[in-house]
């Protein structure tokens, strides 16, 4: 087993193709590593997350996503690319939101999304939970207009959070694909 990563209330092990983090001794957010297991094991019905194998005490055993995180592949993606990519994404989001679960880290995705074969993959469902007003949608239109500078889909997140309906939600994929 070879030491891969250290997070904030874990370190990431890699073993051929499976990650395997162990809950580090003594943080305060104790039950994440459960946490995490519990959301896998849920999203994956719904094709979202890395592969959950199984969780042993402090330990989860999940897939090893091979490919880059999601910054790098927009500098060498073609347009048509990364709008698959980013509607994928989007979709994904959609999908948490519907469930009611809220990620927390879409407003700054950049170590969340990893790129494997033009799909992108959310990581890191140790801090998932369910909620009535999820943010997934949202935060990544927040952090795509950031980035890129689409002001005019703010005011379209904004609409979709009041309502979460589907056609808000058309609304913001209609914008996002006018601005790539």
């Amino acid at each position: 087993m070879d030491y891969y990563a250290k997070g904030k209330r874990s370190l990431v092990y890699k073993e051929g193709n499976v990650i395997i983090k162990v809950e580090k001794p003594g943080i305060q957010a104790v039950g994440r590593i459960q946490n995490e297991a519990k959301w896998l094991k849920k999203l994956n019905k719904y094709g979202i997350g890395p592969t959950f194998y199984k969780r042993e005490k402090n330990m989860l055993y999940m897939e090893f996503i091979d490919g880059i995180l999601i910054l790098e592949y927009v500098k060498t993606a073609s347009k048509k690319k990364f709008k698959k990519v980013l509607l994928d994404l989007l979709d994904q989001c959609r999908t948490l939101d519907k469930l009611k679960v809220n990620k927390y880290e879409m407003h700054h995705p950049l170590k969340h999304v990893i790129v494997r074969k033009d799909t992108p993959v959310l990581i890191d469902f140790e801090r998932c939970k369910n909620t009535l007003k999820p943010k997934n949608v949202t935060q990544l239109c927040q952090f795509y207009s950031n980035k890129f500078g689409a002001t005019s889909l703010l005011e379209k997140a904004r609409i979709y959070k009041q309502t979460y309906s589907e056609n808000a939600y058309l609304e913001i994929v209609t914008c996002l694909i006018n601005t790539i």
